[in-house]
């Protein structure tokens, strides 16, 4: 879909045309399914969140007003979601990487569940979040900070620092 095809989808969907919004919905939603999936380690819940997450946007979509930040503020819905999730849990769970549907990730397809577990295991919600945004899903530090309301400089530090962090754990396990 077009930009201009976008913003009219989004026009026509935010005067209650589910066709249009169902289109939007279409380009993202593998990628909103996998963020879901990996934040929560759960296959029911991560459909719930996204189907949740999904009848919010529907709800607020007039209130969107960039047509080309869709996807970002989709996310950033959905990641609201996914914590929320996890704090009715009673805290936050790590990820299994080998849970979650298609391939791995190429900097962790090396590694058993249990390391990688163990990798971001020290890593903050947030920069978690960050790295598997980057790595995993293939989103740029504008989309990402888009995405958890943070500034695209912020996700670039962070998510260096995160790799570091990550980087120095391997070698001391390494040793």
């Amino acid at each position: 879909m077009t930009d201009l095809e976008r913003k009219e989808a989004l026009r026509r969907a935010a005067f209650g045309d589910a066709n249009a919004f169902g289109a939007l919905y279409a380009e993202i939603a593998a990628d909103l399914y996998r963020f879901a999936l990996w934040s929560l380690k759960n296959k029911e819940d991560a459909e719930d969140a996204v189907q949740e997450a999904c009848l919010s946007a529907w709800k607020g979509l007039s209130g969107l007003k960039k047509p080309e930040a869709f996807k970002s503020w989709m996310l950033k819905i959905l990641s609201n979601r996914c914590r929320d999730v996890l704090r009715q849990r009673g805290g936050v769970r790590l990820v299994a990487l080998s849970d979650a549907e298609g391939e791995l990730p190429p900097v962790w397809a090396d590694f058993p569940e249990d390391d990688t577990k163990d990798l971001l295991s020290g890593l903050s919600e947030e920069d978690r979040q960050i790295v598997l945004l980057s790595v995993y899903a293939g989103f740029k530090s504008g989309e990402i900070g888009a995405t958890l309301g943070l500034k695209a400089a912020t996700v670039r530090s962070r998510l260096s620092r995160a790799l570091q962090q990550i980087r120095l754990k391997m070698e001391e396990e390494s040793l």
